[in-house]
């Protein structure tokens, strides 16, 4: 996955991430539709918004993110192409700027996630603090991509056991 072409690589993260999770994959798939309730089960987002009819081609979701280091930021998430329980590619912008895309593969019983995005910081603030903390930059975004993880498969664990895998009112 290529950066933006007009990057400049000091403000540049990349994220490759794959992930393992024991839930099949349309069950994975049902709960990451579940867009509008990502404000409680993600206390770094804040100020959200779903568009377009969230995860779908053409769909569109904005928030704020705070995460564990003192800034904050804005970011789009623009959906090119949904296949559902399969693929998105996507791009980011606002604070955030480039391409990105995730997939869900069946692994064993279970379901193997990547994620994946080369994006650049936008934000003037941002970048400044990129020029002399930028290991701090990329571990502030690290620590929010794992409590994202972490806290979804909380999410599908609990689900499994409370509730019908059916049943979408969880």
């Amino acid at each position: 996955m290529d950066a933006p072409a007009d990057a400049d690589p000091l403000y540049l993260i990349r994220l490759h991430r794959e992930e393992l999770f024991r839930h099949d994959v349309e069950f994975v798939w049902r709960w990451m539709s579940e867009t509008e309730r990502f404000p409680s089960w993600w206390r770094w987002l804040r100020e959200f918004e779903a568009e377009g009819g969230g995860l779908v081609d053409g769909g569109m979701l904005r928030g704020l993110v705070v995460p564990p280091i003192p800034y904050r930021f804005r970011v789009g998430i623009h959906f090119d192409e949904v296949r559902p329980a399969q693929h998105i590619t996507a791009r980011l912008s606002g604070d955030l700027h480039g391409p990105a895309d995730v997939s869900l593969v069946p692994h064993g019983t279970g379901t193997r996630l990547t994620i994946r995005w080369h994006v650049e910081m936008r934000k003037p603030s941002m970048r400044a603090a990129a020029r002399y903390a930028k290991g701090l930059m990329v571990w502030g975004h690290d620590q929010v991509i794992d409590i994202t993880v972490r806290r979804f498969h909380e999410v599908l664990d609990r689900a499994a056991t409370l509730h019908d895998p059916s049943d979408r009112t969880g």
